[in-house]
């Protein structure tokens, strides 16, 4: 079996949800012994998207003959793999919905995902394909882990807290804002991606204004300093409860970096209160957790997490992967 795996962003010097994703299924693939390829050939059998901006490509491998899979929800602040509105989380893109019902094979990160592709419509076969971590990139490395504090500059003694997201979703900007406010012995640093058609980065230009002087608003950055930043800081903030957000808590779990949210309906089975995270009411109280964590005794899910990351391996997934693969040639030949 040969899979051709299909996600070429604009920006392919950094690394952020989709490029990430893409890495991991790539991974997989090769740990369960199957080909891939990342361009066209005559004798691939499946094709694999992750955004909606591949819909030609899919179109054509379709005509080929060639059976296709999609992954959705995966990657939602990545506008280059974001399936969902910026403002709207429960909206398609224009094209999203046409692409996942095209799609012979729809993956979703959790059981939220599969009831949200129903209720927007999605009438393809539709499985559960629950996020992984390549945990060998998150070993703490002294050399890679002092990345972070030279590309930025940060000083020594400072404690970090990191969070990621799109600087299209004001809310989730919004959220971040309260709590650096809060929270003034921290320093923070929120890595974000824009549209490629927001030439004038409006949404990033609203996300500096009044912004308190510890929160540093950067680009989506190389995947070592990304790496470097979580295994290096204290806590990574969580917005799944504004997003779907599977993957990132999951390396942030692997890096052994402490992961709080805030208290809401959450979709994400990973994100269990006193087990793997802490919700919190209110930005204001996640605020009050993280600066206790300047001080001994604080406590810590970190353990626990860590725990569900080696579960979320590349050679449960890719079996996993594997097995829809299969079944899906299976289901193409018996037509």
């Amino acid at each position: 079996m040969k899979v051709y795996i299909c996600f070429k962003p604009k920006d392919e010097v950094v690394s952020f949800e989709g490029t990430r994703l893409r890495k991991t299924l790539k991974g997989a693939c090769e740990v369960v012994d199957i080909s891939w390829v990342d361009t066209p050939q005559e004798d691939v059998k499946i094709a694999h998207f992750m955004s909606p901006k591949d819909l030609a490509a899919l179109r054509q491998q379709k005509e080929k003959g060639v059976s296709t899979v999609v992954s959705a929800f995966y990657a939602e602040d990545d506008p280059e793999a974001g399936f969902l509105t910026s403002e709207k989380g429960d909206q398609l893109k224009p094209k999203a919905l046409m692409m996942l019902n095209e799609a012979d094979l729809v993956l979703v990160p959790n059981e939220a995902g599969l009831e949200l592709a129903r209720r927007v419509g999605v009438t393809s076969h539709i499985e559960i394909l629950e996020p992984a971590v390549r945990m060998n990139r998150f070993s703490k490395r002294s050399s890679e882990a002092k990345i972070f504090r030279r590309y930025f500059g940060v000083r020594p003694g400072v404690k970090t807290v990191v969070a990621t997201g799109s600087y299209a979703d004001r809310k989730t900007i919004s959220f971040i804002k309260s709590i650096a406010r809060n929270c003034p012995n921290l320093d923070f640093y929120f890595f974000g991606a824009h549209s490629r058609y927001d030439v004038l980065k409006i949404a990033k230009s609203i996300a500096r204004v009044r912004r308190s002087s510890n929160l540093h608003f950067k680009d989506a950055v190389q995947d070592d300093v990304y790496r470097s930043a979580l295994m290096d800081s204290v806590a990574y903030i969580s917005n799944d409860s504004l997003r779907p957000d599977p993957i990132a808590p999951l390396e942030a779990f692997a890096s052994k970096t402490q992961v709080v949210a805030i208290a809401s309906p959450n979709p994400n089975p990973l994100l269990v209160e006193g087990t793997s995270c802490f919700f919190f009411p209110s930005p204001e109280a996640i605020a009050k957790y993280l600066d206790s964590l300047n001080y001994p005794g604080a406590k810590s899910t970190i353990d626990a997490a860590y725990a569900i990351a080696k579960a979320h391996n590349l050679v449960s997934y890719g079996t996993t992967l594997k097995g829809y693969y299969e079944a899906l040639l299976a289901s193409g030949a018996k037509r």
